[in-house]
């Protein structure tokens, strides 16, 4: 897509941003435990202020002075880190983009809603409205251009917005009151140099909660305080809507537009939408009119370039995001520091040195998917010279498998780009068709060798085993062998819960995933927020569970488990082994001793998902 709308600037305010793309705010745990500045955080922002956006807004500081959040974020409420917070906006003014920094009460934020909103005396309200125009003021004074309200997801504004909550008789008993109190304050704080921008939940989904059109009314109330309103929609404290806030691959991009759309046609100020928005999207939103701008954050950490390759027409160099929300699954539920599955560097700017190698090496990278290209991109980075070899005719490896259902398709994309990008760089030799062994190996006088040759399915010797009754879930997927009509699927980790979920969708009817672990317990390898959606998408299908049961045999009857209650027989027509994978020791030990450097990465090293793959052929290409 031509994108022309987005690369308008757009006037906030006071402040001319010079396009469209904000990026949202997201804390990434990377400062230090006293609420400091650190290197790793300094770096991090400076690379999402390189990616081209108008405006990188810093993600959940405290205005609070008594307590933080509880993990490594940034304050607003403390004079001794003025200069800490001036060295962040004085690096993101570095790359052309305007500065601005989300704000919360992190002591309320964590509290019950119900206690906050009418628990909390009068004076204490004030109390907080001021410590937020206080926070305005340092960041104003430390060289912010502007300053975020975060007045969605459930956080102190919604509150007190709230029917569901708000039970009060005094002034702020009135929903409206205290967001334009506060929106009134941190205006006036601004001094007429910032941007204020207010972000919301357009519609808080459950029944109870706040609605769409209570929403609208009472953004139009607080827009003459405010310069731009940015929609979302969902609430944290409920774990159900995680995934309305930060969509996995399995629901649609950009939900949030047609709400944006209607918040635009009603208000006199800008809007930014936000919400699983990649660059073709907010194109598509901003020059269709359903908003001013748009929001990202998955995908600028995909690529921190991609906002100045779309510029520039690169579109195809841009590496994509296939939303499995390690990013926000790390941070959110974990208050670990933030990291990428597609992305290696993200959250460890600091940690190496990108500048080519000392001397460069003769590598050999064993294995096509998705470690090896990874390795092999990463050694031609470092100006090493790469031959990968690839028994089959195409490379992806097994991760090829996971790209053929509809809703996941941007797996698809990535692996497409991770494949493009390794065929045409001039510094690797890519040898399809041709399986490694120790003479090709030998031949070509490596000095390197990164094995990332994968890692084999567990299957176990049932009965049934080489029967058609008993297939693998490779080989389901991929269309290779003939399903029936009653389907019993081996393992509920992430591969069998979205196998089920992929036939569910092709309109299979009878379909029982069976799992030794307990219900809370199934679903490994999948981020905590996307396993929340993708049990709900099966539960809404119809796939039955049985947890707590382990499987004794499969035979021409079905599959036979024992749990506490005893032994059953669960008929089928098929039995899907999805139970998982173990490196092949000895093909690894085959080759461990042709050259000094030897690398064992991705599945090969420990079976795990995108993120385990990238991360360790990363790590050992860049010691090479």
């Amino acid at each position: 897509m031509s994108k022309r709308a987005i690369f308008e600037p757009i006037k906030i305010g006071p402040v001319t941003l010079k396009n469209r793309i904000e990026v949202a705010p997201a804390a990434p745990f990377l400062a230090g435990h006293d609420a400091s500045v650190t290197p790793e955080l300094f770096k991090y922002t400076c690379n999402l202020a390189k990616s081209g956006a108008g405006v990188v807004t810093i993600g959940v500081t405290s205005v609070d002075p008594r307590e933080g959040v509880g993990g490594r974020t940034l304050t607003l409420s403390n004079p001794m880190y003025m200069s800490d917070l001036s060295d962040i906006a004085e690096g993101i003014h570095m790359y052309g983009a305007a500065a601005s920094i989300e704000m919360v009460h992190s002591r309320y934020m964590l509290s019950d809603p119900c206690k906050v909103v009418n628990d909390t005396s009068t004076d204490e309200v004030w109390e907080i409205i001021r410590l937020f125009a206080e926070g305005t003021k340092r960041a104003r004074d430390t060289g912010f251009d502007m300053v975020m309200i975060h007045g969605g997801h459930g956080n102190v504004p919604s509150m007190f917005f709230s029917r569901r909550y708000n039970k009060r008789s005094d002034i702020f008993g009135d929903r409206f009151r205290f967001g334009i109190e506060l929106c009134k304050a941190v205006r006036e704080a601004a001094g007429g140099t910032m941007g204020v921008e207010y972000r919301i939940s357009a519609e808080e989904v459950l029944e109870g909660y706040t609605t769409f059109d209570e929403t609208l009314t009472y953004a139009v109330a607080i827009q003459d305080y405010i310069d731009l309103l940015h929609v979302s929609r969902g609430l944290l404290e409920e774990d159900s809507l995680l995934p309305i806030i930060n969509a996995p691959v399995y629901l649609p991009r950009g939900a949030n537009i047609p709400f944006a759309r209607r918040f635009k046609e009603a208000l006199k100020i800008p809007v930014s939408v936000v919400g699983s928005m990649d660059l073709d999207l907010a194109e598509k939103a901003v020059s269709e009119g359903a908003a001013d701008m748009a929001a990202m954050i998955r995908t600028i950490y995909a690529d921190t370039s991609c906002v100045e390759k779309a510029r520039l027409g690169r579109d195809d160099d841009i590496r994509p995001c296939i939303r499995c929300n390690t990013c926000i699954s790390r941070t959110h539920s974990m208050f670990k520091s933030v990291r990428c599955a597609v992305n290696p560097l993200l959250g460890r700017e600091t940690w190496f040195d990108l500048r080519p190698a000392e001397t460069a090496k003769k590598v050999v990278v064993i294995g096509g998917g998705p470690a090896g290209l990874e390795a092999a991109r990463t050694c031609a980075m470092r100006g090493h010279e790469v031959t990968l070899f690839e028994k089959e005719g195409e490379l992806g490896g097994k991760f090829k498998m996971a790209c053929v259902s509809e809703f996941k398709r941007e797996l698809a994309g990535y692996l497409e780009w991770s494949k493009k990008t390794v065929l045409e760089n001039g510094r690797i030799k890519v040898l399809l068709n041709t399986p490694a062994t120790r003479e090709r190996i030998v031949n070509e006088s490596p000095d390197a060798v990164i094995m990332a040759a994968g890692a084999e399915p567990i299957i176990p010797p049932f009965t049934a085993a080489g029967t058609a009754k008993l297939v693998w879930v490779g080989d389901a997927e991929n269309g290779s062998v003939q399903l029936g009509e009653r389907i019993v699927i081996a393992g509920a980790g992430v591969t069998g819960m979205e196998f089920a979920l992929f036939l569910a969708n092709m309109g299979k009817k009878d379909i029982t995933l069976v799992d030794m672990l307990s219900e809370k317990d199934i679903g490994g390898g999948a981020s905590p927020i996307n396993l929340i959606c993708l049990r709900d998408l099966l539960g809404k299908a119809g796939v039955k569970l049985r947890c707590g049961v382990r499987i004794q045999d499969i035979d021409s009857a079905g599959v036979h488990v024992k749990s506490e209650n005893g032994e059953e027989c669960i008929s089928c027509d098929t039995a899907v082994m999805s139970l998982g994978f173990k490196p092949n020791s000895a093909a690894i030990d085959g080759f461990r001793d042709l050259c000094g450097e030897f690398y064992v990465v991705g599945d090969a090293y420990r079976p795990g998902n995108v993120w385990n793959a990238n991360t360790t052929a990363f790590d050992a290409a860049m010691r090479i």
